[in-house]
């Protein structure tokens, strides 16, 4: 009776020979939306917020079946009280779970987390399968600890952003102050601040957001000693630090990652930062910092070679905020999904990825791991 499509996510493996299963309880996801077509027998289940659509063939309009699944009552009172199979209901609850359209409900959402973050919560359901790895996920989020380097045009939107998102611990480096120049494109910072460093104020502004959040603070330079003196636990580290340039900051902060296996976002990517969206390390099992710069040496050496580069210590390349708010997005997404353990559903490993303006269109390079990199290719 149940049909699996052809445009349906992967091929499920049934298992139902553990009966244990009728004894839990399942709910559509409040993301999915669902449309039976009685003509073509076919069942869309669509994801609303990652856009993503599963077919099924389906003999029976089974709408009415699956909004039953409410988390309430368990699988077994589900099979007594219609006229489908077991086997067969099993069969597609498995199926449906495994592909996050239902989700197990084998704990209940404490009330006051729920209404304080139910908008999260449904963000983290579309990569749960259980509530209680939910739970789990925004316990994470609370307890994890990022360390950022920069707090500029990007970096000031990331913290935000990750604030936002339920992240209460930050470690925040930058030695700069708030400057005029500032006020157009970064954020958290006002005319009366001008003057006052950068962590000072971040502090303040993330304070007004959630007066729980925790934030150590260092007005210091990154170089290549400052690793040598700091001694912080951290779970994920960000870099927005372009001082004295982009390429110089990720190779001192990727080294230590790498060294401490740490992931690690380029937040700032490794030049026109504010069109390039910075990639993800997981260290040993994506393109690391030296893969990166080895592969896009091999792409520019037959461009450049032949060019002379001009050295202009006060060049300024142009800023728009619309630009460093889609980097600092993205690249918080991706800081998101690390710190809940979303590794599966990572979108910038290996990858250059650059935004275009005039066409809003996204130019994807995939950068593989090289084996032969003298910082990854060992393990």
């Amino acid at each position: 009776m149940f049909k699996r499509g052809k445009n349906q996510m992967g091929k499920p493996e049934y298992s139902i020979s553990n009966k244990s299963i009728l004894n839990k309880k399942f709910r559509i996801k409040n993301s999915i939306a669902m449309v039976y077509n009685k003509e073509t027998k076919i069942l869309n289940l669509f994801k609303t917020n990652t856009r993503e659509s599963i077919y099924l063939r389906i003999d029976y309009d089974i709408i009415d079946l699956l909004q039953q699944f409410d988390g309430k009552i368990n699988l077994s009172n589900i099979i007594s009280k219609n006229v489908f199979q077991e086997k067969e209901i099993i069969q597609l609850v498995i199926y449906l779970n495994k592909n996050k359209i239902l989700i197990e409900h084998d704990v209940n959402y404490e009330l006051d987390i729920f209404e304080a973050n139910y908008r999260i919560i449904n963000f983290l359901e579309d990569f749960c399968c259980k509530t209680s790895e939910v739970v789990q996920s925004l316990e994470k989020l609370n307890k994890s600890t990022v360390l950022i380097f920069g707090l500029g045009g990007v970096g000031s939107w990331i913290v935000d952003t990750l604030a936002r998102s339920g992240v209460k611990n930050f470690i925040l480096v930058d030695d700069d102050i708030v400057e005029q120049t500032n006020l157009h494109r970064q954020n958290l910072f006002f005319p009366d601040q001008i003057g006052k460093f950068k962590v000072d104020c971040i502090e303040e502004g993330l304070k007004l957001i959630n007066p729980d959040i925790n934030i150590k603070k260092y007005i210091k330079k990154l170089d290549s000693f400052f690793f040598n003196s700091f001694m912080d636990d951290f779970d994920l580290a960000i870099n927005c630090a372009d001082f004295p340039n982009v390429d110089t900051t990720t190779r001192i902060i990727g080294s230590e990652c790498m060294t401490r296996n740490k992931p690690h976002i380029i937040g700032g990517g490794y030049n026109l930062h504010l069109t390039l969206i910075g990639q993800t390390v997981i260290p040993f099992k994506s393109a690391c910092y030296e893969c990166f710069s080895m592969k896009l040496q091999e792409i520019n050496n037959d461009d450049v070679k032949d060019l002379k580069k001009l050295y202009r210590p006060t060049r300024k390349i142009g800023s728009f905020t619309p630009l460093c708010t889609i980097a600092a997005s993205l690249a918080s997404l991706e800081a998101v999904k690390i710190i809940c353990g979303f590794f599966d559903d990572l979108v910038n490993t290996s990858k250059r990825i650059e935004f275009s303006i005039e066409t809003m269109d996204f130019k994807i390079m995939d950068i593989e791991r090289n084996p032969n990199c003298k910082i990854c290719g060992c393990k």
